[in-house]
């Protein structure tokens, strides 16, 4: 079978679509250094806390066949006591391009204390030759179910709905947000460990952004952040409608990056971030999705 060939990441468009997923059993839910009134979590360390964060995403290479297509960003997701490993849609299937990878290799941590130990993990996108990623029509949104038994041996982390926003909490253009990923496949090689970038929120939030469940984020990102997971920047302040909540440190799962905008040929800065709420709604059990077969 030849293996269709793109070289390297696309341009976003709003018409493109995203991927996610969780985990539980050996992998834990990220928690909050002190209980809050939204999650009830165990005390953690502040500096346990951020560095929980860290857990959360793996480096992503596209292969097909003997074939390295290019890179990308995803992470862990848990909802309804199932595992799933979210992307952008764009980075398992690529029609106007022409990327079809048949499989994602992730790089994960095998000991908890020791992070320079690393090994390959890889997830095949067909079986049977037929897609396995959870997706919604016109989303750039992309969620592969993992057995837990296979990730036993790893270290991670998974968002779950719980770190969620909650209903009251103001959000607004101009609050700092960070963006966890691997731009062009940059990294920290040696302990396996993201890059951290931190942007701005840049359209009316929660407001469906021409119409779609996506915001913007000002902030410099390249091709390979595409699936990074976007939070809210840690701090133990917050606004809400009835006023400043403090609380322990805390953050709040926002959304995910699907890529840059362009408008007229040129570069805007900006980046559509779907929000968190769709990654729910692709992982819930009753969610019907489309298939495709392998190319």
């Amino acid at each position: 079978r030849a293996c269709p060939y793109a070289r390297g990441m696309s341009r976003w468009s709003p018409a493109s679509a995203l991927l996610i997923l969780a985990l539980i059993f050996a992998v834990d839910t990220v928690t909050t250094p002190s209980p809050s009134p939204q999650q009830g979590t165990a005390e953690l360390s502040p500096q346990q806390f951020l560095e929980q964060l860290l857990f959360v995403v793996a480096p992503i290479e596209q292969w097909c066949g003997p074939s390295r297509l290019g890179t990308a960003t995803g992470f862990f997701f848990v909802n309804e006591e199932r595992l799933y490993f979210v992307t952008n849609r764009h980075v398992v299937r690529d029609e106007e391009h022409r990327l079809y990878p048949d499989k994602l290799r992730l790089r994960l941590h095998t000991n908890v204390q020791d992070h320079t130990q690393n090994d390959n993990y890889d997830i095949s996108l067909y079986r049977n030759g037929i897609s396995v990623w959870r997706e919604k029509p016109g989303l750039d949104l992309a969620a592969i179910e993992i057995p837990r038994n296979d990730v036993e041996r790893f270290v991670i982390k998974a968002l779950p709905p719980s770190l969620f926003a909650p209903t009251d909490l103001v959000i607004g253009p101009g609050d700092d947000v960070i963006i966890i990923g691997y731009p062009r496949g940059f990294s920290d090689t040696l302990h396996n460990y993201p890059v951290i970038r931190v942007g701005a929120v840049a359209s009316a939030y929660p407001t469906p952004f021409q119409g779609k469940p996506l915001f913007l984020v000002d902030a410099r990102l390249h091709p390979g952040t595409s699936g990074s997971p976007v939070l809210a920047k840690p701090s133990t302040t917050w606004r809400t409608l009835q006023g400043t909540s403090v609380t322990g440190l805390s953050t709040f799962f926002l959304g995910v990056n699907s890529g840059e905008f362009f408008f007229g040929g040129e570069s805007l800065g900006l980046n559509g971030i779907w929000y968190a709420a769709e990654v729910q709604a692709i992982t819930i059990s009753s969610f019907r999705t489309a298939s495709f077969p392998q190319q």
